[in-house]
């Protein structure tokens, strides 16, 4: 019961703090829907190169800018893990009774809400420029369960970098130095056959390809099974890899 409470109370006072800061949200949902919005109308033309796709480039750029959301929201795990080890936050709560998980659960649930939500926000923004989702609301439900996996991947990463380093510039750059490469060099913004040939390798084992896959299928239709189970199977890799990294962090500042 006490971790229960620790977690959610701790769920609250990070999304409190979060919507504080109304700039760093507004910042971070600003850039997926430039992306949405930008690239939609400059690169229509891309549309005849996609013929199966109903709905056109548009429709195949949406699910990218979806999943763009979570990695984008990522960081901001590691960097408020950072700022409370930097203000005496974090040993003032290590010197109460709550529950040592529950700092970790909360920050991580409160990037997953917040990702959702930035979801929804991209998700409508493209239906009212004329998307349609093709698996309807169980597919929307789909998608946000998708990119909410993949960000909580991602943000273990980052909470890990964040008890590390304690630099907020640090994760800044770090986040931009990785994530804008492998942006583009998926199929979350463009097909892979557009590529040469070392690009489309990279593509192919590239894990924002398979968040992105997943909820492309989603949105034009033919979703697979296998899709969905290998692109999870590599998330979950990469989620247990970086909450392995971030519990030894964890461990050793408390310790």
């Amino acid at each position: 019961m006490a971790f229960l409470y620790d977690t959610q109370s701790l769920f609250q006072r990070y999304l409190i703090k979060l919507f504080r800061n109304p700039t760093l949200l507004g910042t971070n949902l600003f850039t997926p829907l430039l992306f949405l919005l930008l690239f939609s109308q400059l690169l229509q033309k891309f549309s005849l190169f996609l013929p199966g796709v109903s709905g056109g480039y548009l429709a195949y750029l949406t699910p990218g800018v979806v999943v763009l959301n979570a990695m984008i929201s990522a960081p901001l795990g590691g960097v408020s893990i950072a700022n409370d080890l930097n203000s005496g936050f974090l040993s003032k709560m290590l010197l109460t009774q709550v529950v040592r998980p529950a700092i970790l659960l909360g920050r991580l649930f409160t990037d997953m809400l917040v990702v959702v939500m930035q979801s929804i926000i991209s998700l409508a923004l493209a239906i009212a420029l004329g998307v349609k989702i093709s698996s309807g609301i169980p597919g929307v439900l789909l998608i946000l369960l998708t990119v909410a996996f993949f960000e909580l991947a991602l943000s273990g990463i980052f909470l890990a970098i964040g008890l590390k380093t304690r630099k907020t510039e640090t994760i800044s750059a770090i986040s931009g130095v990785i994530f804008f490469p492998i942006i583009f060099v998926s199929s979350s913004m463009f097909p892979v056959s557009f590529f040469p040939a070392w690009a489309q390798t990279i593509s192919n084992y590239n894990p924002v390809s398979y968040a992105a896959n997943v909820t492309r299928e989603l949105v034009i239709g033919g979703l697979s099974a296998s899709t969905v189970f290998y692109a999870y199977v590599l998330i979950g890799i990469i989620a247990i890899a970086s909450f392995a990294a971030t519990l030894y962090q964890f461990r050793k500042v408390i310790s």
